[in-house]
């Protein structure tokens, strides 16, 4: 049965595995092209240069700080891994974490280069504003995409990958391209490891700066937000690149780089059981296309006339055109590669870009500012913060049901699909079953490019409604707010794009750590049995991780509000002129809070997720760690849904009250949907996206570290 498929396989040279370096390379060439199209464009007025050159340096200033912290973490980690592990999977280590900095760097440097020109560019109509927010976001997507791609085919071919796939002696059993993949497992640790400290400091930091900002200033003085007599204003705008944009582009990159790798492992599994390659590099070719259908899908985002009181539109065009696009050509490819039983693998793909789109209509539902869920929040507010508090707490806990059941059924769907194909080529159910879910993450995450293009929006509008707040610009200030209020919904979408493929990626990469740890351990099935009271107490650790991780970060946050808080009083109360424009502020004092804030207070979890691990794995054994792993995924998913999509439903119930109703801005109901905000603010910003980062982090350290516990279990108490 094999050889007739094998016979309708058209494509199964291994040189086509150069598509996905060559996709890697042009979507980089793609992401320099829009930084020079953005650095075209006109910066404005002297006042907003003053202002926006104010945000950068602020931005930068933290960045660096925050990279020498985490440059420390990351030598003693490579030291520990080169003497533990060997230099090999340290140098990979060490390439993962370098790149992950990169992509914060790139998406920090463009949104802070994009948001002033926004400014600029809206006294020439909402569409230019838009196009230049959107492709200031795009230069981070392409970048992220591009070099997460480029990374992972290099070093899979410096890792053993080049005579895998050019030796001419691949065949049956030949499980060499498995080991070349495993071997860069290394590089998703590394990136797993920055993107946790850039999403939890640029967290701590940016909610420390808001929430200080909003109580001081808009409940206690009754100023607006992004007001310049505001001490917290500059360190605010500051946060929404070191959080939004650094973060997420370190945390955005981390996920494509283990998934692409857990990808190639179970690919490697189906090549080594029918002797062809393609498998193994098909997920590679998947993400590939899928930067080709983001570039298709650029030009599409623009505002029509009709369109321009409903910006959101403009965006989701290009969303909706990348996806089908992406659908196009995994079609092609399916029937390409895989002959009379290509609706196997094309349904696997279509099942997780649909599973994208779900995701993308229940987040815009719970968290959209004419929803009901919204409006529902909102007009609790006339009854005061708690009862605000009450009914988004309700809200939130509500969001984690249907974004559950949507990956659940992708889950079930992709598996039942890919067994049904493993009947086709001749190999076991369960193996075509799990590269059947391999296969649905990698479509799901399809969009990447777009997704990522959508959430850098959303601080540079951010960034760029604050700027013309602060420089006293009038032309265009319509338009910034209304692509503000837009931006608060596409960074929503776009964590809850992540936390969709975080755990469509938990279940890919658990396969893997279950592949590595069956190899290692010389068994022939993997199973985690609860029953074993050592195995139950490590679910039970694994389940906790995730509150205590969320408690540390969200205390970091409150800590340093409180103090913010005091700060901006103090300047309201002791520096004359300031509530009558005359005296200046001390911004520097604010942005010297929310930097030391971030930087102490990003140590403390990132070292829980780091060494509990590694304690279970070395106490009781690689089956613990694998139970661990799974009590973890299963609180974090949940947890950080509640807190993502709640807190996005707290933030437009308070901008809901702002667009008039219910009193509008200064009325009681606006004070309680502001304090409702600033709960959901440490929820929505900093614990629940470095939750998204955490689930990952775990499955690469674990499958980084086998050979640790492995080694060391004759001496575990299992």
């Amino acid at each position: 049965m094999y050889a007739a498929f094998q016979s309708l396989t058209s494509l199964d040279n291994p040189a086509v595995f150069w598509v996905a370096p060559i996709a890697g390379i042009i979507a980089i060439i793609v992401s320099l092209l829009l930084m020079r199209k953005i650095n075209k464009i006109s910066p404005g007025s002297a006042k907003a240069i003053e202002v926006g050159n104010a945000i950068r340096e602020g931005a930068y200033a933290f960045l660096k700080r925050q990279y020498k912290t985490i440059s420390v973490i990351i030598v003693v980690l490579f030291a520990l891994i080169a003497v533990a592990l060997g230099i090999g999977t340290a140098v990979a280590f060490l390439i993962g974490a370098v790149s992950s900095l990169a992509a914060g760097y790139i998406a920090m440097d463009n949104a802070t280069k994009a948001n002033v020109r926004t400014v600029a560019a809206a006294k020439n109509g909402p569409n230019a504003a838009l196009q230049t927010a959107f492709y200031g976001g795009a230069t981070m997507g392409f970048a992220v995409v591009g070099l997460s791609l480029l990374s992972v085919s290099l070093l899979f071919l410096a890792y053993g990958g080049w005579d895998v796939l050019f030796s001419g002696t691949f065949a049956i059993g030949n499980k060499t391209g498995i080991a070349a993949a495993s071997a860069i497992v290394g590089m998703g640790f590394g990136a797993s490891l920055v993107a946790l400290f850039a999403q939890l400091g640029g967290g701590i930091y940016t909610k420390a700066a808001d929430v200080g900002a909003d109580l001081v200033g808009k409940v206690e003085a009754g100023i607006p937000e992004d007001d310049p007599r505001n001490p917290a204003v500059i360190a605010d705008n500051v946060g929404d690149n070191v959080g939004d944009s650094a973060g997420r582009g370190a945390d955005l990159f981390e996920s494509a780089v283990g998934e692409n790798i857990g990808g190639m492992v179970i690919g490697g599994l189906v090549s080594a059981a029918t002797g062809n390659i393609i498998f193994l590099i098909f997920p590679l070719i998947v993400r590939a296309l899928g930067i080709f259908g983001t570039l298709i899908a650029v030009p599409f985002v623009k505002l029509n006339p009709n369109e321009v009181h409903t910006p959101m539109k403009a965006l989701r065009k290009g969303l909706n055109v990348s996806t089908i696009f992406s659908a196009i050509m995994f079609l092609v490819a399916s029937i390409a590669f895989f002959g009379s039983a290509w609706y196997y693998i094309f349904g696997c793909l279509l099942t997780g870009l649909i599973a994208s789109v779900l995701i993308d209509q229940i987040t815009d539902y719970y968290t959209g500012r004419d929803r009901k869920p919204v409006r529902q929040i909102a007009e609790s507010s006339q009854t005061g913060g708690a009862t605000n508090i009450i009914t988004g707490i309700a809200v939130g806990l509500e969001t984690t049901a249907l974004p559950i059941i949507t990956l659940v059924i992708a889950l079930l769907t992709s598996y039942v699909l890919g067994s049904q194909f493993a009947l086709t080529v001749g190999i076991d159910s369960y193996t075509g079953g799990v590269y059947g879910t391999a296969l649905a993450t990698m479509g799901m995450l399809a969009v990447m490019g777009m997704v990522l293009a959508l959430d850098g929006f959303g601080p540079i509008a951010d960034n760029a409604a604050g700027i013309a707040e602060m420089s006293g610009e009038k032309t265009g200030i319509e338009t910034m707010e209304a692509l503000d209020a837009v931006g608060n919904t596409t960074k929503a979408l776009t964590k809850g794009f992540a936390l969709g493929s975080a755990l469509l990626a938990a279940q890919l990469l658990f396969q893997t750590y279950a592949e590595e740890a069956m190899t290692q351990l010389h068994l022939t099935s993997f199973a985690i049995d609860i029953s074993q009271p050592a195995i139950l107490v490590a679910a039970f650790i694994g389940a906790m991780i995730p509150f205590l991780f969320s408690a540390q970060a969200i205390s970091a946050v409150g800590k340093a509000a409180t103090k913010m808080v005091n700060e901006v009083r103090r300047q309201f109360k002791e520096i004359p002129g300031i509530m009558e424009g005359t005296g200046k502020p001390d911004y520097g004092r604010a942005v010297d809070i929310s930097t030391k804030a971030a930087l102490k207070g990003m140590v403390i979890p990132g070292v829980i997720v780091i060494a509990v691990p590694l304690i279970v794995g070395v106490l009781l054994g690689p089956l613990a760690v694998g139970a661990l792993v799974i009590g973890a995924t299963l609180t974090a998913v949940p947890l950080a849904l509640f807190m993502n999509t709640g807190g996005g439903a707290w933030d437009n119930a308070k901008k809901f009250i702002e667009a008039g109703h219910f009193g509008g801005k200064r009325s009681p109901a606006h004070s309680a949907a502001v304090v409702g905000d600033t709960v959901g603010d440490p929820l929505k910003d900093t614990a629940g996206p470095s939750l998204h980062v955490l689930i990952k982090l775990l499955s690469t350290l674990a499958i980084v570290f086998i050979p640790l516990f492995v080694g060391l279990l004759s001496g575990s108490l299992l």
